[in-house]
C-alpha cells in the first residue's frame, strides 16, 4: 500500500448507528475514517472489551474493521457497495492496547463489482497482523437514490460529501 499520509486528506462522514463508525451507537467502535485520492484508513486502539484470548483482538472485530474500511474505498469512486465476498488472512495475533492502522485500496474496478484489499498494521512496529481482500457489489443508482429518499439523514450527508468530492 502507498503512503497514506501523502496528498490531500479528507475525513469521511459517519453514520448514527453503524457499529463501526456510528457516533450514537453506545456499543459501537466510533471510528473516524480518512482518505486521500486512492486509499481509506482509520486508527484504532482496541481495549480489553474486544478481546478473544488475553491480550489479543477478537477475529470478528478484525474482520469487521477490515470490511468497513475496504468497502469505504468505493466512495472514492462515487459508488455505494455491498460486500459480496471477503477473505481475511490472520498473519499474527493483533494486540490489544496498541494503536492500529487499518487501510484499504482498490485493486480493480469491473463496473458492477469492485475488488479491494486492506490490512491492519501495528503503528509502532509497522507489523502487518491481518490482510483482507474482497469483492464488493455495486448498488444500482436507483437503489442508492431510494435509500437516500426514504432514510435521509446519514445517507443525505454521504451524498453531500460525495458531491463535494466529485469536483
Amino acid at each position: 500500500m502507498n503512503d497514506l499520509d501523502s496528498g490531500e486528506v479528507s475525513r469521511q462522514p459517519a453514520s448514527d448507528f453503524c457499529f463501526v463508525c456510528g457516533r450514537n451507537n453506545p456499543a459501537g467502535l466510533r471510528l473516524d475514517f480518512y482518505n486521500n485520492k486512492t486509499q481509506v484508513w482509520t486508527e484504532f486502539t482496541p481495549s480489553e472489551y474486544y478481546q478473544s484470548w488475553p491480550g489479543i483482538l477478537h477475529g470478528g472485530i478484525i474482520t469487521t474493521v477490515l470490511d468497513e474500511t475496504i468497502s469505504r474505498v468505493a466512495f472514492l469512486y462515487d459508488k455505494w457497495v455491498s460486500t459480496g465476498k471477503l477473505e481475511v488472512k490472520f498473519r499474527k495475533p493483533t494486540p490489544l492496547g496498541q494503536k492500529l492502522r487499518i487501510s484499504g485500496e482498490l485493486v480493480r474496478d469491473a463496473g458492477r463489482a469492485m475488488e479491494m484489499r486492506g490490512r491492519i498494521q501495528v503503528v509502532e512496529t509497522g507489523e502487518v497482523t491481518a490482510e483482507a481482500s474482497g469483492l464488493f457489489v455495486r448498488l444500482p443508482d436507483a437503489t442508492r437514490h431510494e435509500i437516500i429518499k426514504s432514510v435521509g439523514g446519514d445517507f443525505a450527508e454521504w451524498e453531500e460529501w460525495l458531491a463535494k468530492n466529485r469536483q
